[in-house]
């Protein structure tokens, strides 16, 4: 599993607001750079806790995810 790049990804949505739409507006588009596997790319996108646990994302991290509150976010 790549920890690395999901941690890669919600820090760039931290400092990145552009990068941050494109997780609001077009998920897969914007986790296309990244090396991660259908199961973390549907965890990212889903915000829930269990599922980002369960792909390897440490418990702490599930809380920083900056597009989890977008209301006309896709899921």
């Amino acid at each position: 599993m790549s920890k690395q790049a999901m941690q890669a990804i919600l820090d760039r949505a931290c400092k990145d607001m552009r990068f941050c739409t494109r997780m609001i507006n077009d998920p897969d588009q914007a986790m296309d750079e990244y090396d991660v596997t259908p199961e973390e790319r549907d965890a990212l996108k889903s915000c829930q806790r269990e599922k980002l646990v369960a792909v390897g994302l440490d418990e702490r991290m599930t809380a920083w995810i900056p597009w989890q509150w977008a209301p006309n976010r896709r899921k």
